[in-house]
């Protein structure tokens, strides 16, 4: 390439209209309602919409807007979970193994891994006395005495 070259600019570029249609459909508007959002007129709006995202350009410019809200709403996200990590390092330091298990369902549920109302955690677990879990034995440990306590509810409940 020639020095006196200029680069090519990389950043789309498109007509105030479809940058509008762009970015509303992006935010989640339907294609028709995209396109009324651009001001265009509502009769044939779904059709202008096809016709737009079949432009290349277009197609690009919704593809780029997507991609820039993806990592922002991961930023969120991981702003949020790590905000999470001082209560779950106290809980872990307390040995308070049902506060531990909360903080990391929540941090999986605002990452999307959890969806629903149903809890992962156990409550109400013994953390002292006899037969109650030692924190200090390890995750194995742990496992299995969340093992034991199911077979013991089970066997409560047949009773």
């Amino acid at each position: 390439m020639d020095a006196s070259t200029p680069e090519l600019e990389t950043e789309i570029t498109l007509k105030p209209r479809h940058e509008a249609f762009a970015r509303a459909y992006a935010a989640g508007a339907g294609g028709a309602g995209a396109a009324r959002m651009a001001g265009y007129g509502p009769t044939g709006a779904a059709q202008r919409a096809s016709e737009l995202l079949r432009r290349d350009d277009v197609a690009a410019r919704v593809a780029e807007l997507n991609g820039e809200n993806a990592a922002a709403l991961r930023a969120e996200r991981r702003e949020l979970t790590d905000k999470l990590e001082p209560a779950f390092e106290t809980a872990l330091d307390a040995a308070d193994i049902d506060a531990v298990l909360q903080v990391v369902e929540l941090q999986a549920r605002i990452l999307g891994f959890i969806h629903g109302g149903g809890a992962i955690r156990p409550r109400g677990l013994r953390f002292g006395g006899p037969g109650a879990f030692d924190p200090s034995a390890g995750h194995m440990a742990f496992l299995d005495f969340l093992d034991e306590e199911a077979a013991g509810e089970g066997e409560a409940k047949a009773a």
